[in-house]
């Protein structure tokens, strides 16, 4: 694909956010072009997470409840995407079985190689039991990793419902690199660049990355995520 100067990108993003909003693909999710992979015109958290690796542009799109406007539960503006949720929504298609969501669905598909998502999130309290953001695809389970946010001290991340990785998220932006090595079935997970945890994936299948709000446990979830880029191909597990 090629790269957009910015200021036609944000024209491009525009048009597609207003046209995908009208018009609904039949699985219910709405497809955004990203304006040269989200860049905001402010670098957020660059550091040798990123050194060696390239950037590289995406295409994505907006998984919420099959049966409410896309705007009941999703909003862009400024560079901030805001996903929010409740108990009782619907799935984002008629056919699932799934919880809740609200979902950026990057379409990074990959099975090899090195691979790495960064992005900032902002965690409102009262989110808790929320997937905020996976690695989607696996043999023995339908994810690599989930990035999970319950509401204990101050909130908390853990890697799905165990292993904790930061505490007192609330309110505040959190800088999140994740860096998946699917080659060897390593994944390497970084916040405010800081290594908080290397894990195994779950074997060798179709993965991308997703982020936002998926599954509750409170009364509503909410996050909001800016500056999200996809990088390829660099030095894993290198601060």
């Amino acid at each position: 694909m090629k790269l957009i100067p910015l200021v036609a990108a944000a024209v491009v993003l525009s048009f597609f956010q207003l046209s995908c909003e009208k018009n609904e693909s039949p699985a219910g999710e709405q497809d955004q072009v990203s304006a040269n992979t989200q860049m905001s015109g402010q670098e957020v958290g660059i550091s040798s997470l990123t050194t060696g690796w390239t950037q590289t542009a995406y295409t994505y799109n907006i998984q919420t409840p099959h049966d409410l406007p896309q705007s009941d539960r999703y909003t862009y503006s400024g560079g901030q995407h805001t996903f929010w949720i409740y108990p009782d929504d619907s799935p984002h298609t008629p056919s699932s079985n799934t919880g809740p969501r609200s979902e950026f669905r990057m379409k990074n598909d990959y099975l090899l190689g090195k691979h790495q998502f960064e992005g900032d999130v902002y965690i409102v309290p009262g989110t808790t039991g929320t997937d905020v953001m996976q690695v989607f695809g696996g043999v023995t389970n339908a994810t690599s990793f989930m990035m999970k946010v319950f509401s204990a001290n101050n909130g908390t991340l853990k890697r799905y419902g165990s292993q904790t990785l930061m505490t007192n998220v609330y309110s505040r932006w959190i800088h999140v690199n994740v860096q998946h090595d699917a080659d060897n079935g390593k994944i390497y997970v970084y916040l405010d660049n800081a290594h908080v945890g290397t894990f195994d994936d779950r074997g060798q299948a179709n993965h991308y990355f997703k982020c936002g709000t998926y599954n509750i446990e409170g009364n509503r979830s909410e996050t909001r995520w800016k500056n999200i880029k996809y990088w390829k191909n660099g030095p894993i597990g290198v601060l």
